[in-house]
């Protein structure tokens, strides 16, 4: 295997192939860790997958245990993010051993990667959640002012509107923008795996914005879910 890889794309492909293969495996098991359903089951006896929109993200934690249980679910997810592009950049592909384009790379692809083993953990038959607050922890680890940026943008989109999905897909949107903005971020390497992530992040949202044109999404509610399933977040 590393031998066709050297051939087809280089010697310096060939050495970076094991530690990329390495992140991707890394960032998505760390993603797909099922924080909702683990607090779910441990501390209130429930399946946070059979009430409200089923997904196992922050909101709907919220929405179906309570703020408490929400915002614990939203901490250690962040968690989950942080943790996979550190040991990306820092561990995996560092910067003074593989060089600044493959260590920006690798941390972009662990950007996507644990936001889909968050989406599609497999050990809950592949549902989770939509990848937002692993999205938001992920930034942290590649600039931390990113994370507030994107933080501000949910809530101030939330607060006007009542619409955590509608926050959450803008900022999602936004995020290429941002790294393409900054001059700690400006890499071309952040920038398309950036764009990759936002619209991937859109895209597990697609039902919210289905039913924010139809005009039938729910607003933000805290405790109030029923049991399933209306595929809010």
């Amino acid at each position: 295997m590393t031998l066709y890889i050297t051939r087809l794309f280089g010697q310096e492909a060939a050495v970076l192939a094991l530690p990329f293969a390495e992140v991707i495996l890394l960032a998505f098991l760390l993603g797909s860790i099922p924080v909702s359903y683990l607090i779910g089951k441990i501390f209130y006896g429930v399946d946070p997958r059979e009430f409200g929109s089923g997904a196992t993200g922050a909101t709907n934690t919220a929405r179906s245990m309570g703020a408490k249980a929400g915002l614990a679910t939203a901490v250690l997810d962040i968690f989950k993010g942080w943790t996979a592009v550190m040991i990306a950049r820092s561990i995996l592909v560092p910067e003074g051993a593989s060089g600044s384009s493959a260590m920006y790379w690798a941390a972009g692809i662990a950007l996507v990667a644990v936001i889909a083993g968050h989406a599609y953990s497999p050990w809950i038959q592949f549902k989770g959640g939509k990848g937002v607050a692993v999205a938001a922890g992920a930034t942290i680890a590649i600039w931390w002012p990113l994370f507030f940026i994107e933080l501000a943008i949910i809530a101030l989109v939330t607060f006007v509107t009542g619409y955590v999905g509608l926050g959450s897909v803008i900022a999602a949107a936004l995020l290429p923008f941002w790294i393409a903005v900054f001059p700690a971020t400006r890499h071309i390497e952040l920038i398309i795996m950036g764009a990759i992530a936002g619209l991937f992040v859109v895209w597990l949202h697609r039902e919210n914005i289905q039913r924010l044109i139809a005009g039938t999404e729910n607003k933000l509610s805290l405790g109030k879910a029923e049991k399933k399933v209306s595929n809010n977040e």
